[in-house]
């Protein structure tokens, strides 16, 4: 289970990396754009600047100021909005990765750890229930038929992965890939907070 854990969170690394240096490139050029929107109205002021005469100069300044700090928003705006689509790029790669994997031969194996581990965590009563999504359903039957515990779909669950619901204690275990992908979008975000708008 640790080495399926491992190669999940080193191709996660590897994607988050590979993403970090694409967006860095990305937001490098866009500021440089946004770098050379502000130069090019600077300069479009000092033109100006020179050709009003001395009582329209406070006027210029103000329009300017304003139309420099529209400027200014609009490019920090661009940028923002730029960085948002390349956050939601990442994460639908990401998402079509795990599809891939669910696809694949290991994942069997996979969804088996995970079972093994939510009873280790919190050993499965008769009235337990394994959660799966549609594409599961045989498998998560499979399984629930080893444990004497039942299987269900869950309509919530669209990549993979499993959760588990103890009617008995009212306790809802959760192990799904959506889950997954989820908090680890919500903790790229948090720990990349120029991305907020």
């Amino acid at each position: 289970m640790p080495e399926v854990k491992d190669r999940i969170e080193k191709l996660g690394n590897s994607i988050l990396n590979d993403a970090q240096k694409k967006a860095d490139e990305i937001i490098s050029k866009a500021q440089q754009q946004a770098d050379e929107l502000l130069e090019q109205a600077r300069e479009q002021y000092r033109r100006s600047e020179e050709s009003e005469i001395a009582e329209d100069r406070q006027k210029t300044h103000s329009k300017y100021a304003k139309e420099l700090s529209k400027s200014d928003f609009a490019s920090h705006k661009s940028v923002l909005s730029h960085r948002c689509e390349l956050v939601e790029s990442l994460f639908e790669n990401i998402r079509k990765k795990l599809e891939s994997f669910v696809t694949g031969g290991e994942y069997e194996a996979f969804v088996r750890k995970l079972t093994e581990k939510a009873n280790k965590e919190m050993p499965f009563g008769k009235d337990c229930v394994i959660n799966v999504s549609r594409n599961d359903k045989l498998l998560a039957e499979n399984i629930a038929n080893e444990y004497g515990i039942s299987a269900a779909v869950d309509r919530n669950i669209e990549i993979g992965g499993l959760s588990v619901y103890y009617p008995s204690e009212n306790v809802y275990l959760d192990y799904t890939l959506d889950l997954a992908l989820e908090q680890q979008r919500n903790a790229f975000i948090a720990s990349h907070s120029e991305l907020s708008l």
